[in-house]
């Protein structure tokens, strides 16, 4: 890849002959020599830093990936395979269209409005926000930004610009508690970290199936396990000193499901034999356990295809009139079978 000195050194002008051509200040420079340089630009493959880009105030081509995660993780947050899966497909689609992505994940939401406002960005995708801070990002920037799995409501009266990309999580936690019900379970535990943004949304869903297919002996509760891994280990021993027959553990995250798997499985505890645990996202290691993970699948692929698509369509000023209609797109969750739970009926 040549460099604007090469090139200025086989054109026989300056490198500043040379910068000023390729930023379009050619006042004082020849037709020939323009020529000349363009054509060496061609063939020597050069690409502009971005740094000059940015400085020059040009199209920079940056897209900004931010995560605002709320729990802590034992080694990044991109161990994850949500968000590494996300984070791939993202990646890979804003690649194939001539763009660079960076990538800022951070607990402290503050901290990332510093970092989208002091980079010249086209554009941001923005993972695990409330909508009002979707918004504060959108207001910073001055560039489009479309969100993923944003969670809450905003103001009274504000409108969203923000458009959002989220599941039905409200029929995911309906069609696995209906499950879990049908199975012959009695007694269900919804368990997730807090009750907060979309495991709000799907703890909303449990309950709307409790009301629409629960017999008398059949209740639900909340189990909250706490945001880090040692208070989670103390969740599942509180969990398993509690547990009566017919019990089922939904977790509102395939890793806490797996986690509590392989901490039943060191206690001698059995699942589904003494305890049922079913979770959701259908994470690719839900297939690996021992057993086997009964969850709620989610297209992860479609929900990165659709960021990147909707965000294109507003840089590019071509954004459809159904996008600015509806600013909340939900799509669709399915149940996915295997073996952690056990259906008590058929016994």
């Amino acid at each position: 890849m040549a460099t604007i000195k090469e090139i200025a050194n086989l054109a026989g002008v300056s490198t500043t002959t040379v910068s000023n051509v390729i930023h379009g200040k050619t006042g004082k420079v020849s037709p020939a020599t323009i020529e000349k340089i363009k054509d060496l630009i061609k063939a020597t493959g050069y690409v502009q830093k971005l740094g000059l880009r940015v400085l020059n105030k040009e199209s920079s081509r940056l897209i900004a990936l931010v995560i605002n995660h709320h729990k802590d993780f034992k080694n990044s947050i991109l161990a994850d395979p949500f968000y590494a899966r996300t984070l791939g497909r993202i990646q890979e689609q804003v690649q194939k269209l001539g763009y660079y992505l960076m990538v800022y994940t951070e607990k402290d939401v503050e901290k990332i409005f510093q970092m989208v406002a002091g980079w010249d960005i086209d554009g941001v995708i923005a993972i695990s926000f409330s909508k009002r801070n979707c918004e504060k990002i959108f207001r910073l920037t001055g560039k489009p930004v479309v969100a993923i799995d944003a969670y809450g409501e905003l103001d009274e009266g504000q409108e969203q610009q923000v458009m959002n990309i989220s599941l039905d999580e409200e029929s995911g936690g309906y069609m696995m508690t209906q499950y879990l019900l049908e199975c012959g379970y009695e007694t269900i535990k919804v368990c997730a970290g807090r009750d907060n943004g979309v495991d709000h949304l799907r703890l909303v869903g449990c309950r709307k199936a409790m009301e629409d297919h629960a017999s008398r002996r059949q209740k639900l509760q909340f189990e909250a396990l706490g945001m880090n891994a040692e208070k989670r280990m103390e969740s599942y021993r509180w969990l398993l000193q509690r547990n009566t027959p017919k019990t089922a553990l939904f977790f509102l995250s395939d890793l806490y499901a797996l986690e509590a798997i392989s901490f039943f499985n060191e206690e001698g505890v059995l699942v589904p034999q003494q305890i049922g645990v079913t979770g959701y996202d259908n994470i690719s290691f839900s297939q690996l356990s021992v057993p086997r993970l009964t969850t709620v699948n989610q297209d992860v692929d479609k929900k990165a295809q659709m960021a990147v698509e909707l965000l294109m369509e507003q840089i590019m000023g071509e954004q459809s009139e159904a996008a600015t209609v509806n600013r909340d797109i939900l799509l669709p969750v399915t149940l996915i079978v295997r073996n952690s739970a056990r259906n008590w009926i058929e016994c």
